[in-house]
């Protein structure tokens, strides 16, 4: 029996799940050397192989953000890719690992705000609303560029990335003192929002901004 960690992902145990690829990562952490054949995969012709693989590499970021650093450049060519399945997880990739390397992803920004307009994939959106958050909160340069995302991002699809893009404001706040009033209306028109979640997101934002004008 071929006891290849690549023989135990989901798709080639026919699971519908993420348990399998879930187990890959936890056998990964504990010998990585494994990890080699996850990455090898990488430039598979096989669309679920390669799925699993880059959600693989995604839940190890989730873990441990360092692992899977010298690799983010990998997951690149990914976010081009034909099955959304493949540019969502790449996306969660880049999402996590953004801290650790932005100017790795800061590279391919356009495209992925080009992205964020075309892709009917709400995951894909998703996670490019939280790249974004992740990667203003590295610097002023990024954040110079990135906050009109976010702005752009709150009223876009209808609201629905508005918690997402709230987030990023309180991310990024650190390089965000010139809009401290601009944040502020923003926060009390989302405070009204119906949506909990939204709701919560624009308190929490009011909060932060309440603390660095203290500071001023």
């Amino acid at each position: 029996m071929d006891m290849s960690i690549i023989f135990q992902l989901s798709s080639q145990i026919n699971e519908r799940g993420e348990q399998g690829n879930r187990k890959v990562a936890e056998l990964i952490l504990q010998t990585p050397n494994l990890f080699e054949e996850i990455i090898k995969n990488l430039n598979t012709n096989n669309p679920a192989l390669l799925g699993d693989c880059v959600e693989v590499c995604t839940m190890l970021a989730g873990k441990d953000p360092d692992f899977v650093t010298p690799y983010a450049e990998n997951f690149i060519p990914l976010i081009y890719h034909k099955k959304s399945r493949v540019r969502w997880e790449a996306v969660h990739a880049l999402a996590l690992l953004s801290p650790k390397v932005p100017e790795v992803i800061f590279q391919s920004w356009d495209y992925l705000a080009q992205l964020f307009l075309e892709d009917k994939s709400v995951i894909v959106r998703d996670y490019i609303v939280v790249c974004a958050g992740n990667l203003a909160s590295c610097g002023e340069p990024y954040t110079a560029r990135i906050y009109p995302f976010l702005i752009e991002a709150l009223s876009a699809y209808k609201t629905h990335l508005a918690k997402l893009a709230l987030e990023g404001f309180i991310k990024a706040m650190l390089y965000l003192t010139d809009h401290l009033d601009e944040l502020d209306e923003i926060a009390d028109l989302y405070i009204q929002h119906p949506k909990p979640t939204i709701k919560k997101a624009a308190r929490n934002l009011k909060k932060t901004l309440t603390a660095y004008k203290n500071l001023e």
